[in-house]
């Protein structure tokens, strides 16, 4: 079942932060993850927004987005998210299919 993780950055430190954007994606693709969604100014539909970039990536299962959150590879790359930003991370799975 796919599984989605979700997070909100505040963006802090833009040279940290750059070398993490830099390093992220073949870390990601590595784990089979997908970026679906990265965008600094999302447009607001309803409510209050804090101004925080958002980013959106699926996996194909909850052990994949967790094994990639936990690697080696990310958490050394996350180092520099860390520095760079404050950031919400969370993981949700997919609806389960209607049942008939």
């Amino acid at each position: 079942m796919t599984c989605y993780v979700m997070a909100r950055v505040a963006i802090h430190d833009r040279e940290p932060y750059g070398r993490y954007a830099a390093a992220f994606m073949p870390v990601l693709k590595q784990y089979g993850g997908r970026l679906l969604v990265s965008n600094e100014t999302p447009e607001v539909l309803e409510g209050d927004w804090d101004g925080r970039k958002l980013v959106l990536m699926a996996f194909d299962s909850r052990e994949a987005a967790l094994a990639w959150a936990g690697s080696p590879e990310y958490r050394k790359i996350a180092e520099d998210r860390i520095a760079g930003s404050d950031a919400i991370v969370v993981l949700s799975e997919e609806l389960p299919p209607p049942s008939r």
